[in-house]
């Protein structure tokens, strides 16, 4: 690759770094062979501002907008399933906000970076939309597909132009799956850009101040950075839900739905282990009997 460098032959140059990259995905190192290929494969862009955020934009940095998606913000907390600890803590969190201004003239700031940790489909995702519901802001989940640059150093831009979208507009920012950027470092498998990423997302997390809340999730809060876990304001476990409260769970779906569940179907649903498994059951159920009406 030296010799081809030196004499200025981009396609030998090219050829070597494929075959690089082909080698470290063969030896398990995935990681590093994205970050490779997406370095190899990516070109300059011309400088340009983001319309809807005013953020710069030039070489391939994406602009906000691309990586945000609005989320639909239209359930109320007391529909969510939770513990009474962790209801009254999100009750606190809300209540603090709608306090905002009361302790910020005392010198104190509302708690606004949660972390929501437990298995998939237990509700993290749906406890976010309902607390931009109940705090009357917008929601946005983040796309780490759009955030995770090819080029090193890529990354920290796209999360410092994240958390300013989230400091100057009054939202809910869902760093859905932080397990993609958080993850603790030290792994011999991975390149040395991912630790850098995660010492960004901290740092980032440690001197923003959000205008409205920054909620992580993660379904294995154990590959988390330890040093992570201390930038949020406040952790809450989402367990696995028993068989009772998934049965309660699907005959509230059905209720809201105005759908009669047969006890098979609602035997079905208990054994499914999580709130979005269950549901969806109901909401199939829903579908078949609609259509046998028509």
């Amino acid at each position: 690759m030296f010799r081809a460098i030196a004499a200025h032959d981009v396609a030998a140059a090219s050829a070597v770094a494929s075959e690089i990259c082909r080698r470290e995905e063969k030896k398990g190192h995935r990681s590093a062979a994205r970050l490779l290929r997406g370095a190899l494969g990516n070109g300059h862009g011309s400088s340009a501002r983001d319309a809807a955020g005013g953020l710069p934009v030039s070489d391939g940095v994406v602009p906000v907008s691309s990586a945000l998606v609005r989320l639909r913000a239209d359930v109320s907390v007391s529909r969510v399933v939770l513990s009474r600890s962790a209801r009254q803590e999100l009750e606190e969190i809300v209540r603090e906000w709608h306090c905002r201004a009361k302790l910020r003239d005392r010198g104190l700031s509302p708690r606004s970076k949660l972390l929501f940790h437990g298995p998939p489909g237990c509700g993290k995702s749906f406890t976010a939309r309902a607390l931009a519901a109940e705090m009357h802001l917008p929601a946005y989940l983040v796309r780490f597909d759009a955030v995770i640059g090819a080029y090193l150093g890529q990354t920290a831009i796209h999360l410092r132009q994240l958390f300013h979208f989230a400091e100057i507009t009054p939202c809910v920012l869902l760093l859905d799956e932080l397990d993609a950027l958080g993850k603790r470092r030290g792994n011999p498998l991975d390149v040395g850009e991912l630790d850098r990423i995660v010492i960004a997302l901290m740092q980032e997390l440690e001197h923003s101040t959000p205008a409205g809340l920054i909620i992580g999730t993660s379904n294995m809060a154990r590959h988390l950075d330890d040093a992570l876990w201390r930038r949020f304001d406040l952790a809450l476990a989402f367990p696995s839900p028993g068989r009772a409260t998934l049965r309660r769970y699907a005959k509230q779906v059905a209720t809201a739905r105005a759908v009669s569940v047969p006890a098979r179907v609602l035997r079905r649903a208990e054994r499914s282990r999580s709130f979005a498994n269950a549901e969806s059951i109901i909401i199939a159920e829903a579908r078949r009997q609609a259509i046998c009406d028509v």
